[in-house]
């Protein structure tokens, strides 16, 4: 049996002002191709299928496009809610729906309706338990008297709840979570699980299943060899993502449960650019990035109008274009401006001096301008 591990699709987000929906519809092509040609059983989504709990129109019309489609391949589908979906909305027929080959697991208030396993059945009739462990909010979901409110406590008494009922044991089990799970590597993009630490549970939570599914944190990366990993978003969604984007493959057989990456190679990559603007206009090595979402910093030391026109002109997908000399020029002189605040006027009129005569002023020049100003704040300057 083969299966498709992918999270945090996402739809609806904008990145910056520009909006993704064309890309992430190239996105379901690309899974729904790679589903009909090499006859996936299944595919997990581990949360954050939209972007927002309230999706807009088109966000919902892509999502049940493309879960259609997929189904229409042939492949079952397990999703799971994240912390940016709505789990009551994703709630809304799921029974219905498993009965047609899509099961999504959301939080619900009592531990018991949490995540109940699901079998899925490949092409020539193989069958692999999954345990789908949604997002979950310590804050809403009932726990008895004295316990800890974060997330590990409430996902060890789910997993705990469950695990008995595995038919094969959770070595045998794929569990799917949408955690931060400690150890992983984060981007800009991702929404905070919790304020402390809390938010954070350890690997070994999930030691005793075949493998770990997980979503949240948008750069594919594995926390346990073969064991548990972050599948990452199938797209950048911040200027901290230019690493490449991944689906994760895994092969169940008799032998065992084992994964493998595959890159995605529709979309935009993402790329920041540091240099001169004659550079950024001009070098024949940034032409590979003609194509991406390009972020701009120019470091030359002069204001440059019209550069974001021109930018543009090289680079079509420009998002973001920062003149970061004259910025920190700026920041440096608001920091000065905070200083003078707290000096005198002589010591003001003295620290222009020593900055703008490299070799001082003569002592005639002291003195008149000592008196002048001495006149001026005596009010003597009618």
């Amino acid at each position: 049996m083969r299966l498709i591990h992918t999270s945090d699709w996402h739809f609806g987000k904008r990145f910056l002002e520009t909006d993704l929906i064309p890309l992430q519809a190239q996105f379901c092509d690309w899974i729904v191709d790679l589903v009909t040609q090499d006859k996936i059983d299944g595919v997990l989504i581990a949360g954050d299928l939209y972007d927002r709990s309230n999706p807009k129109e088109d966000a919902v019309d892509l999502l049940d496009e493309v879960l259609h489609r997929i189904s229409a391949a042939g492949a079952s589908i397990v999703a799971i809610s994240g912390n940016h979906d709505s789990a009551e909305r994703l709630h809304f027929g799921t029974r219905f729906m498993s009965h047609s080959g899509l099961t999504i697991s959301t939080e619900r208030r009592q531990v018991t309706l949490i995540a109940p396993p699901t079998t899925l059945v490949g092409r020539d009739g193989s069958e692999v338990e999954i345990l789908p462990l949604p997002y979950l909010d310590p804050q809403r979901v009932a726990m008895h008297d004295g316990a800890k409110r974060d997330h590990e406590s409430v996902l060890r008494a789910v997993i705990d709840n469950q695990i008995s009922n595995l038919k094969n044991g959770p070595e045998r089990t794929i569990a799917m979570a949408h955690a931060f799970v400690v150890g992983g590597t984060t981007t800009e993009s991702e929404r905070a699980l919790s304020v402390g630490g809390t938010g954070a549970v350890p690997v070994d939570l999930f030691s005793r299943f075949g493998y770990t599914a997980l979503g949240h944190l948008h750069r594919p990366q594995e926390l346990s060899k073969g064991h548990l990993a972050y599948s990452g978003s199938p797209m950048s969604y911040s200027f901290s993502e230019e690493h490449k984007k991944m689906v994760r493959i895994i092969d169940v057989t008799d032998a065992g449960i084992t994964t493998s990456e595959l890159p995605i190679d529709v979309g935009r990559s993402v790329v920041t650019i540091k240099d001169s603007f004659e550079n950024i206009l001009r070098s024949a090595k940034y032409e590979v990035h003609k194509d991406s979402f390009v972020r701009v910093l120019i470091n030359d030391k002069n204001f440059m109008i019209g550069a974001m026109e021109a930018v543009r002109q090289r680079f079509p997908y420009v998002l973001e274009l920062q003149q970061i000399a004259i910025t920190e020029q700026g920041a440096l002189r608001m920091e000065q401006y905070g200083d003078f605040a707290k000096k005198t006027e002589q010591e003001v009129v003295g620290s222009y001096i020593d900055e703008t005569f490299d070799d001082g002023i003569s002592d005639f020049e002291q003195t008149f301008i000592s008196d002048a100003m001495a006149s001026v704040l005596k009010g003597d300057h009618e």
